[in-house]
């Protein structure tokens, strides 16, 4: 199956990150701020450090498809850095941010087999 990008490792994030992909960049923007918004709500650190950590990974350094908007590499990095507990309480505010953008359902896609 080749190298696995550490998104693709977790299937709900995988979708996420594919249905991201291919929406406008407007959108994409929109979605991000309104992840990022939520993201102070399901870690355990201080929003500082956090933030610190999540900056330290430099867009100019890679030629990733999400390192060309900000927003979308803050929000990246930032649920990269996540515990797989912060990032299953995130889930929910991601289906919720997602409706409101987009007709996409992704409820219930960890229960689906690939």
């Amino acid at each position: 199956m080749g190298n696995l990008r550490w998104y693709d490792k977790d299937r709900y994030l995988s979708a996420f990150m594919t249905l991201l992909e291919t929406l406008d960049e407007k959108v994409q923007s929109e979605v991000a701020i309104d992840i990022l918004a939520a993201i102070p709500k399901v870690i355990s650190m201080d929003c500082v450090a956090f933030l610190k950590i999540v900056e330290e990974n430099d867009p100019r350094k890679y030629n990733r498809w999400y390192d060309k908007n900000p927003n979308i590499h803050r929000v990246v990095e930032a649920i990269r850095q996540l515990s797989p507990d912060e990032r299953e309480t995130l889930y929910e505010n991601i289906q919720s941010i997602m409706q409101q953008f987009t007709e996409i359902d992704l409820t219930g896609l960890k229960l689906k087999e690939q």
